[in-house]
């Protein structure tokens, strides 16, 4: 599965998960930014099926209007994962760590599927070892 961070996440978040062999980008890394500035949710949803990807955000009712759409169209998507806060707070320090791990747990997961699943998914916190 290919996710696509909202643009509340920081890119260190994909770029750890890159690092451990997952597809991930983010809006909030420079180089992507430029394709996604100033597009409404819809746009950001519609782009992201157009490149295979589930987007990962903590706007639900955004989103969720957007998928809405998407499916009254009659057309199949890559799924949204929500990570809510608690216990992901992204104005939290230290909020990196805690989702990067929940998000890897969920891509080695056998709910992470590479083809489109019209799903939405909750991001939980990973267990602990």
């Amino acid at each position: 599965m290919r996710l696509l961070l909202d643009e509340m996440w920081s890119p260190r978040i994909a770029a750890e998960l890159r690092k451990r062999g997952f597809d991930v980008i983010a809006i909030a890394e420079s180089e992507i930014a430029l394709g996604y500035a100033g597009d409404t949710d819809q746009a950001v949803f519609a782009r992201a099926q157009r490149e295979r990807r589930a987007i990962v955000t903590d706007n639900v009712a955004d989103f969720e209007q957007a998928r809405g759409e998407w499916e009254t169209q009659g057309n199949t998507h890559y799924g949204v994962l929500y990570a809510l806060n608690p216990p992901f707070n992204r104005h939290r320090a230290g909020a990196v760590g805690p989702m990067t791990l929940a998000l890897e747990y969920f891509l080695a997961s056998p709910e992470a599927k590479p083809e489109p699943f019209n799903r939405i998914h909750f991001v939980r916190t990973a267990p602990q070892a």
